[in-house]
């Protein structure tokens, strides 16, 4: 198979009419010029140049490979570039997962720091919920992810990155919870409560923690978003524990009430998960060296780090 390098050579001697200029300008010999000529000839089976008075005179063959060669060099050197744009940063995509909380609520300020420093890559978000986004990182199908709920093992890096806490919401008025401020968990027993599908990291750490308390619902209404669950709430359908990102607005304008839980710990850690057998595109490794960034500025320290 002949190479790129090849042809380069092959069309300076067609531009300088020289084997002697072409091997100056390519900073080599002339002998190793000629080398490179006869392996085009041997492997094309066919005469390219004839050497009629020191001057190179192309074949028929020569003419047609120079002409069918001009573009693929030209393409060859644009495909250069382009890497050398990706490699930097300058160009390409940016794929990473998300779970829903952290993709709906959480990414975008993360997603804004890196287009203002990476604004000629693109971004394609994939969200779903954390043992989704844990399954495709473990499969290769994705580099990155941000998760909020339970990951471990081997084969990825986990960063946590950024802490969050957990909210008891309950509807403004009308509830039997709605003039409280703060509670035990014990006063939760009867309630039903309004969370997300099983698989994701907020319903884990709810039902581990009720459990730990020997809280258990006395019903569970199954819903696929953050807003969707507010909605529920402020309509009465029963209380639900969620990302203070998630409802933080909603409180804010007294459509929902937050009522503190006293003896239950709702925090957490948001954390960047990263898988050992797949590589990051160098805008992946760009997008993780700002959660590493985030992870210093918001106090998340290196003692938080697993299987790292």
């Amino acid at each position: 198979m002949f190479t790129v390098a090849q042809l380069a050579i092959f069309r300076r001697i067609v531009e300088l009419g020289s084997f002697t200029r072409a091997a100056e300008s390519l900073g080599v010999t002339q002998p190793a010029v000629s080398q490179q000529v006869k392996v085009l000839q041997q492997h094309f089976d066919v005469k390219l140049v004839d050497v009629v008075k020191g001057r190179v005179r192309l074949t028929d063959a020569g003419r047609f490979l120079a002409e069918r060669s001009e573009q693929l060099l030209a393409n060859a050197i644009a495909l250069e570039h382009d890497m050398q744009e990706f490699s930097a940063t300058k160009v390409g995509t940016l794929r990473i997962g998300a779970t829903v909380t952290i993709g709906t609520y959480g990414l975008a300020p993360l997603l804004a720091a890196f287009n203002a420093t990476h604004p000629g890559v693109d971004t394609q978000i994939t969200i779903r919920n954390t043992d989704s986004i844990v399954s495709a990182v473990r499969m290769g199908e994705l580099a990155l992810a941000l998760i909020e709920g339970a990951a471990s093992g081997s084969d990825i890096h986990i960063l946590p990155y950024e802490n969050d806490e957990l909210v008891l919401v309950v509807p403004p008025s009308g509830h039997r919870l709605s003039n409280r401020t703060a509670i035990r968990a014990k006063d939760l027993t009867g309630e039903r409560f309004i969370t997300r599908e099983r698989g994701s990291g907020t319903r884990q750490l709810i039902e581990t923690a009720l459990q730990r308390v020997g809280v258990v619902p006395a019903g569970i209404l199954e819903l696929p978003s953050g807003d969707a669950i507010a909605r529920a709430v402020e309509s009465r359908l029963g209380i639900s524990i969620v990302s203070r990102l998630v409802v933080e607005r909603d409180v804010a304008i007294g459509r929902l009430k937050s009522v503190r839980l006293k003896d239950v710990d709702l925090r957490r850690t948001f954390r960047m998960i990263r898988s050992r057998s797949t590589t990051p595109s160098p805008a992946g490794y760009a997008f993780e060296t700002l959660v590493r960034d985030r992870a210093r500025a918001t106090g998340v320290t290196r003692t938080h780090l697993i299987n790292s």
